[in-house]
Parts: structure tokens; sequence; C-alpha cells
């Protein structure tokens, strides 16, 4: 899915969104979740999901002040609103498997928008809260190196940019598909 040959990044990710937009919700990689870190994830989904909400009311306070012009609001809000539904989801399904008294490891099955917002929710979320620094470093690593297997880690790592930011640019395009 994102092996983009020949064009640009941009123009590759334009192309396969017009052709499918639901392949945002693909799953792209997969990653282990230990049992014992379930209070972590559950943690950080539910408390990063309320800054995710404070930065959106934020970021409508500074358009409402003319302090950012209409695109950079809009593109701010999709994306702050898109990361809120994703760690949402996210919440839900490891809170229902963490209820379940779980013998094994959670299977997270990442799609493109968790593969793109979860590594760097992490890492911030490791920086505003010390006790989880380590266990958010050592999930965005397995992330990292679950993204990068086969190799092109960068030219993955574009192409995965290319495509979100595309997606939340003309996401009103995309939705009507």
């Amino acid at each position: 899915m994102l092996n983009f040959e020949g064009n640009s990044p941009k123009e590759e990710a334009k192309a396969k969104l017009a052709a499918n937009p639901d392949i945002m919700f693909e799953e792209l990689q997969t990653i282990a979740i230990r049992r014992k870190d379930a209070d972590f994830w559950l943690k950080f989904a539910s408390e990063w999901g309320g800054a995710l909400y404070l930065l959106d009311e934020k970021n409508f306070k500074q358009f409402e002040r003319e302090e950012i012009d209409p695109q950079a609001f809009e593109f701010a809000r999709r994306t702050y609103r898109l990361g809120l539904i994703t760690l949402s989801v996210l919440y839900d399904k490891l809170k229902a498997w963490s209820d379940s008294n779980p013998q094994e490891d959670y299977r997270l099955a990442m799609n493109v928008l968790e593969c793109y917002f979860l590594p760097s929710y992490l890492d911030d979320y490791g920086r505003a809260y010390a006790p989880g620094k380590k266990q958010g470093q050592a999930y965005v690593e397995a992330i990292r190196q679950a993204f990068g297997e086969d190799g092109g880690l960068k030219q993955k790592a574009e192409a995965l940019q290319a495509l979100v930011h595309e997606y939340i640019e003309h996401l009103h395009v995309y939705a009507k598909q």
C-alpha cells in the first residue's frame, strides 16, 4: 500500500485515495500489546484523547480571534478529531480485551491512521507523563520496527505522511465517495 514508485508521494497518495479512500482503514501492520501493559494503554488513550480535545478547543479559539487562517484551522481541526476518533476506537478495543481477563497479548492490527498517529502520540505522552515514557518509547520502537520490516523505512514514512495529509486535507471529498 505504501510502495510509492515513480511519482511524488503526494501524487501517489492522491491516486490511491481517489481509487479507494477506504484504504485509510485497512490493516497496515500488527504489533503485540502485552497484557501487563493494558493499564498503560488505557490511560494513554484516555488521557491523550482528552489532550486532543483541548487542542481542538484551543484551535477553535485561535480561529475565532483570527490568529490562524481558515485553511490552517480546518486542517488542525480535522487532524485533532481524526486523532481523537482513532484513540477512542483504540480505547474501546483495548477496554473490551482487558475486561475479558485475557491470557494472551493483544494483537493490535494497525490501520493507516493508527500507524500515523500512535507513534507521535506515544512519544508526546511520554514527554508529558514521565512514568509512561519508557513504555511509550518501547512501543514506538515496536511500531517503527514493524513498519520498516521489509526495508525502506524513510520512503514508507514519507508515503504515510503524504497519504494521511492528503486524506485530511480533502476529507470532505473522500467522505462522499
